[in-house]
């Protein structure tokens, strides 16, 4: 979010369960099917099922690191583990980790292998995810382009070749994920000079790009000084859908950077991008929240691909009993939009139950017994069944200084209750982590309805009106 299995065998944090997680083995990608992972070596079928991890007692942002203590951590692992949950994904933060630039801070690393050790005894992987601001941001960050500015990027680079160099012999860790739901910028000075370049080598001359624009000679600018398009809805417009394509481009030189550092120094773990839900223009506030990932052109350098969920469809569930189907066809468009050939997990998803907020953080949402969480989540297991391979609740426990949904969409409250959904999500892992379900397809009522992904770049309604499509779709008899 943007702001943030084996029950039995628990008998203590040294106990029985710590001699499983001293023989974790890798977790790779299986090439036989994307429902699951598997294990290497044995080629056991493996399911992430589990929580985006942090203390909810180390305030808003989680000061995840800065406060890291051992002792709760501990503890919270252990009831983690004892639901079944496999996995947890953690944020590194810049601040705690790179408080120079590209270079790896060992305070930080020495507190993630701590964490490591401690989800060794538990049999829990861990998906560490960043470098990220939830600590603060350090000046030598500020005001920078992380995507474009080549001096971020090489910065980054160097960072993720020491962080995977440390961490390259150490089975805990699941996958390396670049960055949470990253967004590639609409308009600054790096951009501005990549996009003129960008240009240059697309066309080579203002006539064959007005040519492809569809306009005038005397109606384009000059190569070299091509102003960005403003970041208003152009339904067709050519020229702001050749900025989308080069936003895809910045998206995807980052990937393909990041990925290239750290196979440098390691070839044991995967990599994936936690991506927003606005990576896939099915549905999108506005032309500039798209997110500027080609996902597509992204699987040849990672190994499986994330998206985010959340029920933001309007009516949501909380709004009216319309809520859930309506996100459900929500769901299953953006699963099939981001279904790529290599694994597709649900890196973040959740609702929420036990209370509501009012006007924190743009968050509107009205009071809801704690059994309303589960409606919506169970449904998207339903959806996402046999379409994934892992799923990963936002977070762990309510949060009690969030300001957004995280207040209230734990598998367990404040004072580490489990909830209703912390109960049926544990279920769901305990059943699913090794018994994969086949793949299966989408349904037909969602694909008759055809889509228009680069007409939607340029226009946020085509995706309303592909959604409103496949309500009708979906009602008619099947």
């Amino acid at each position: 979010m943007r702001h943030i299995v084996v029950p039995a065998l628990v008998i203590s944090s040294f106990g029985l369960n710590a001699t499983v997680g001293a023989d974790l083995p890798f977790i790779e990608v299986d090439p036989t099917m994307t429902t699951a992972f598997r294990e290497r070596g044995t080629h056991k079928p493996f399911v992430s099922v589990g929580v985006n991890y942090f203390d909810p007692e180390t305030g808003w942002a989680p000061k995840v690191w800065q406060q890291f203590d051992e002792h709760r951590v501990r503890e919270h692992l252990r009831l983690i583990a004892e639901q079944g949950f496999n996995t947890i994904r953690v944020f590194v933060t810049v601040v705690s980790f790179e408080r120079e630039a590209g270079k790896l801070t060992a305070e930080g690393a020495d507190k993630f292998a701590r964490l490591l050790d401690i989800c060794r005894e538990h049999a829990i992987y861990v998906i560490p995810t960043g470098p990220e601001l939830w600590e603060g941001t350090p000046e030598w960050y500020k005001g920078r382009d992380r995507f474009a500015d080549d001096g971020m990027l090489e910065a980054e680079a160097s960072w993720w070749r020491e962080f995977a160099g440390r961490f390259t012999d150490n089975p805990v860790i699941f996958a390396y994920d670049l960055a949470n739901e990253p967004m590639v910028a609409w308009n600054t000075p790096a951009m501005q000079k990549k996009w003129n370049a960008w240009l240059e080598a697309k066309y080579g001359s203002a006539e064959k790009m007005a040519a492809a624009w569809k306009l005038p000679a005397e109606k384009v600018e000059p190569l070299g000084n091509v102003s960005i398009p403003p970041n208003t809805p152009a339904r067709g417009d050519l020229k702001l859908l050749d900025y989308q394509r080069f936003r895809e481009h910045i998206g995807g030189e980052w990937v393909r950077r990041m990925t290239q550092a750290i196979r440098s120094v390691d070839t044991n773990h995967m990599i994936t991008v936690g991506h927003i839900q606005w990576a896939s223009p099915v549905m999108l506030p506005s032309v500039w929240h798209y997110a500027g990932f080609d996902l597509e052109a992204e699987t040849q350098y990672t190994d499986f691909t994330t998206v985010h969920f959340y029920p933001l469809d309007y009516p949501r569930p909380c709004d009216s009993p319309e809520g859930v189907p309506a996100n459900a066809i929500y769901l299953q468009a953006l699963l099939k939009d981001c279904s790529m050939g290599e694994p597709l997990t649900i890196g973040e998803f959740n609702w929420y139950g036990g209370g509501g907020l009012q006007g924190q953080a743009g968050w509107e949402l009205p009071e809801k017994p704690v059994e309303h969480q589960v409606e919506w989540c169970a449904t998207l297991l339903d959806v996402s069944r046999g379409r994934v391979c892992g799923w990963l609740n936002w977070g762990f426990a309510d949060t009690p200084t969030a300001r957004d949904i995280s207040r209230w969409s734990g598998c367990w409250t404040t004072d580490l209750q489990l909830k209703p959904w912390g109960r049926a999500f544990g279920a769901f892992a305990r059943e699913s982590a090794r018994q994969p379900l086949p793949a299966r397809p989408f349904d037909p009522w969602l694909t008759g309805v055809p889509f228009d992904r680069d007409l939607a770049l340029t226009d946020p309604a085509v995706g309303n009106e592909y959604r409103q499509q496949l309500r009708a779709a979906a009602a008619q008899p099947h």
